[in-house]
């Protein structure tokens, strides 16, 4: 792999405060800004998918997180390549998603008050909700958490922090299915 190369404005991580260094070509081609201790984030360079006749798609995302900097974050990051929306509880988001369009919904597990899989839990028993695809976004390890959240429901499970790339390949690929089975 290309090796790490420090930038002259010496950007930090969102999430620790660590000096980021630019990788060329590490994601899918693109540059990624690396964090020592928290991993890869992109250069913001990704482009919006393409449907099927060519034409610029942005699938709309609920984005659900207790922490207002990693909304701001990844509302930033999608911002040009999906039409993010945001959601600081739990129960906000189950009302938003019953009152709106999603293509999918995008979960952090650990929220006080009421968690990420209860709030997947209860959009997967809600029949106006039952059929938007679920990503959680954690930074949960534990080895159960992938089978816990494919039992309640879930089409995916990403660790943070993720890049964007990985997050918009999940994305696009969840949200053009969808449109697939609902075209059917």
């Amino acid at each position: 792999p290309p090796m790490p190369r420090a930038l002259e404005s010496e950007p930090s991580c969102p999430y620790c405060g660590l000096r980021l260094s630019l990788v060329p070509s590490r994601w899918f081609g693109r540059a990624v800004m690396s964090c020592d201790q928290c991993g890869d984030f992109p250069d913001y360079s990704a482009r919006p998918a393409q449907d099927n006749r060519g034409s610029q798609y942005r699938p709309r995302v609920l984005l659900v997180d207790d922490s207002a900097a990693h909304l701001e974050l990844y509302r930033s990051m999608l911002d040009g390549l999906a039409l993010p929306v945001t959601c600081i509880h739990g129960e906000d988001a189950i009302a938003r998603a019953r009152s709106e369009p999603f293509d999918v919904i995008v979960l952090d597990v650990m929220m006080p008050g009421m968690d990420g899989w209860e709030v997947c839990r209860r959009l997967k028993e809600d029949s106006t909700t039952c059929d938007v695809p679920i990503v959680m976004l954690t930074s949960l390890d534990a080895v159960d958490v992938p089978a816990r959240a494919r039992q309640l429901g879930a089409v995916a499970v990403l660790m943070k922090p993720c890049p964007i790339e990985r997050l918009m390949l999940v994305l696009n690929g969840v949200a053009r299915q969808r449109r697939f089975e609902q075209a059917k």
